[in-house]
Order: structure tokens, then C-alpha cells, then sequence
């Protein structure tokens, strides 16, 4: 059994998609679902009546830590599941063959690798341009275009089960993980994950203010946390929504290395996913709402600040 676990947020634009494409190797879907604002629950509720197997877990914790929060879904998966390969990924990630093959025998593969290595995978970058159908509500079928291989990229892992003992460990972003019982690290070259991080002003938008003041929240954040939201914060704060050159900018930051311009080249690569996986069902067009994604996180923000205020005593004058 392979399982696809996760920590989302505010995707009703792209959880759709996601579901129907990860389905075609994996399992089962285990989320964490981080207060969304937005119809992820009920887009996701739709699709487990649909016959895919979800299961949706609350998180009511403000602050983005994505790597405690994985890791106690890894061992909740593991004891509840007992799969033999669990693969962390975001909201807006679809793991695919490299060369756009078919996924015909992906999952018989996974399953057929040995459980005592770490396997790691290549983030394939997408991004927003002008030849895009603004109107087409399917996120990877109206984003054709994304940032060459490169001699190196970003990378998560997929883990074999057995792994995850008391000692495991996994680091923010899933990028890299750490266990006594690993025996190797393994680059798979024949898998990518696409990865669609920007795909409209109002989901960018929305994203970057509400992720950026869930960061801040945290007390003993790590330097650096998330610093590409910190950034993607800053250009919304200071001006209007961002324009598709903007976006693009936006983009580079996913890159491991998002100055190195003489390795930056855009080429149009449009997933080669089954027609079904394109057939959305209960995903519109207009799903973003940034003005009420961003109250919803302000209002939140200020009643545990109330209450921390009663709990400690202070009346903040």
C-alpha cells in the first residue's frame, strides 16, 4: 500500500486536480486540513463520496509547522495503515514520470523498491504566463509551461515505511529526512514532482499573506522559515495584485538556487495526464476568495491573542 499524506491549505482552486492525478499510483489520501477559509473540506468531502479514499484530520494550530505536523501524521499513517511506502506532498504537487510517459506500472515500481533506502525526488517547477486560458478552472491543464531540469534542484522524498521509528526525522518542505535505519539515499530520475505553486494573483496573493502571518505567529521559528512567502509577502503588502511577469518572479523562488540565471530556461511541457484526471467536478473557476481568506486569518490571529492576553494576565497597555 503506498499512502499520500499532506498538510493543506486554502486549495479548493488545485485539491481537485491533485486528488484525481495522485489517485492513478497511490492508495489512500491522509491530510492534515489547516483551517481553510475556502471550499478545500467540501471539494474534498464531494470526492471521498465520488469512491476516492480520504481521510481529512483537523488542525486548529496557527503556525506552519509543517515538519512536526508531517511527522505525526508518518507515524499515525503508519500504525493505523501499515502501508509499505508513504509519500509526503503539498496541496498543489502531482508526482509523475519524468519523460510524460504513462503511469501505467508507477505504483508496481514504487512498491518494488527497497524499503531500507530514502528516496528522493525532483521538484518540476510551473509557472503562469500570458498563453495561459485564464477561464480553464484546471490548473494543470491551463499552465503548460515550467522551469527546465536544471543541475540542481529542489527535492522531497518518498519514504518506505519501515523507516519511520522513534528516531526519524523530517525536515520542513519534506526537502530531506534523517533516520538510523536508513541504509542509502536514493535520486530517482525517472520521477518528478510537478509543482504548482503560483497559478493566479488571487491564489499568490492569498497564499503569501495568509502563509506569511501564520509564520510569524510562531514564537520560536526557525531564520530563514519559508523565506520565499516572507518575500512573495513583501510584494504583495507594498502594491496591487501581481502581474504575470511578477509571478514569474515569484516562481524562481522554488528553485534551489534562484539566482543562478545562466541555468533558467522556461520550456512548455504540459502534463500528459489521463482525459479523466482533467475532467473536474466540483472545482469553479473564481475559488479564491483573498479578502475573505485574509480576514478569516486576521480574526483568528486576534482572538488568540485575546486570549493568550487573559491567560497571561495582560491587557497588552
Amino acid at each position: 500500500m503506498i499512502v499520500c499524506i499532506g498538510v493543506i491549505k486554502n486549495a479548493a482552486d488545485i485539491i481537485e486536480s491533485m486528488i484525481r492525478a495522485n489517485a492513478l499510483w497511490t492508495d489512500r489520501f491522509v491530510f492534515y486540513d489547516n483551517m481553510s477559509t475556502d471550499r478545500t473540506a467540501e471539494i474534498l468531502s464531494a470526492l471521498c463520496e465520488e469512491g476516492f479514499s480520504i481521510e481529512l484530520l483537523p488542525d486548529t494550530e496557527q503556525g506552519h509547522r509543517q515538519k512536526e505536523k508531517t511527522l505525526r501524521l508518518l507515524h499515525y499513517v503508519k500504525e493505523k495503515y501499515d502501508p509499505d511506502f508513504i509519500m509526503p506532498l503539498d496541496d498543489d504537487e502531482i508526482l509523475i514520470p519524468a519523460d510524460g510517459s504513462s503511469f501505467s506500472g508507477m505504483r508496481e515500481n514504487i512498491l518494488g523498491l527497497d524499503p531500507a533506502m530514502l528516496y528522493y525526488i525532483n521538484w518540476r517547477n510551473y509557472i503562469p504566463t500570458e498563453e495561459d486560458e485564464a477561464e480553464e478552472p484546471c490548473v494543470p491543464r491551463r499552465l503548460h509551461f515550467c522551469f527546465d531540469d536544471e543541475p540542481e534542484m529542489t527535492k522531497k522524498v518518498l519514504i518506505p515505511a519501515a523507516l519511520i521509528t522513534e528516531d526519524f526525522r523530517i525536515g520542513d518542505g519534506n526537502h530531506f529526512a534523517d533516520g538510523k535505519g536508513i541504509r542509502g539515499r536514493v535520486l530517482m530520475e525517472d520521477l518528478r514532482i510537478a509543482h504548482f505553486p503560483v497559478r493566479s494573483p488571487e491564489q499568490i496573493a492569498s497564499k503569501a499573506v495568509v502563509g506569511w502571518m501564520n509564520i510569524l505567529s510562531i514564537p520560536d521559528r526557525a531564520e530563514g522559515l519559508a523565506y520565499h512567502w516572507e518575500r512573495m509577502y513583501g510584494v504583495v503588502k507594498n502594491g496591487r495584485l501581481p502581474s504575470v511577469d511578477l509571478m514569474q518572479a515569484m516562481c524562481t523562488l522554488y528553485r534551489e538556487k534562484p539566482n543562478d540565471e545562466e541555468h533558467l530556461n522556461v520550456i512548455n511541457r504540459p502534463l500528459q495526464l489521463p482525459e479523466q484526471c482533467f475532467r473536474l467536478k466540483y472545482t469553479s473557476g473564481n475559488e479564491i476568495c483573498l479578502f475573505k481568506n485574509v480576514c478569516c486569518a486576521m480574526e483568528e490571529l486576534a482572538a488568540r491573542y485575546a486570549e493568550l492576553k487573559k491567560e497571561t494576565g495582560k491587557d497588552g497597555i
